[in-house]
């Protein structure tokens, strides 16, 4: 009897292979590598200044295939949008373009912004950014990174 309820009692689930989340909504390379997109959100500040968040995995895929702890890289550019299109040149700490990266449970580390070009375009129902170029830093290391996102709007 004791065989029998050991035998029945044990339930066999097939293993989990987890979810990765991309949000599919643009891409982006890092460092000559593609990341997975998480999340890409804008918020109006008032009618002409908008706030862009753009969140990208930065785990390799090994990491990624390992299930280790997320690491995130956060983006986020404030600036006003004159018309259909905006262009911007940001040089070296302008403050209007952030870089950090988010470590499980939640460790920030803030990357300088050495240099980025942007071309923002405005429809009726989303915003699309385009990162031509940008180059951070962290401690001595300095990655390049573009990439194409698209915001959109709620109906």
């Amino acid at each position: 009897m004791t065989s029998a309820l050991l035998w029945t009692g044990c339930t066999k689930l097939t293993p989990y292979n987890g979810e990765f989340f991309d949000c599919e909504c643009g891409d982006m390379t890092w460092a000559s590598r593609t990341l997975n997109l998480r999340m890409a959100e804008v918020e109006a500040l008032d009618s002409t200044t908008f706030r862009y968040h753009v969140i990208a995995d930065l785990r390799t895929q090994a990491e990624v295939d390992a299930r280790e702890d997320s690491r995130d890289l956060v983006l986020t550019l404030t600036t006003a949008v004159q018309g259909n299109s905006t262009a911007l040149n940001l040089s070296s700490g302008d403050g209007r373009l952030t870089l950090q990266e988010v470590d499980a449970p939640g460790t920030g580390i803030d990357w300088g912004m050495a240099g980025a070009s942007l071309n923002i375009a405005v429809e009726e129902d989303r915003h699309t950014l385009g990162l031509g170029s940008l180059t951070a830093t962290l401690g001595g290391n300095t990655v390049s990174a573009n990439g194409n996102f698209t915001f959109d709007l709620p109906d």
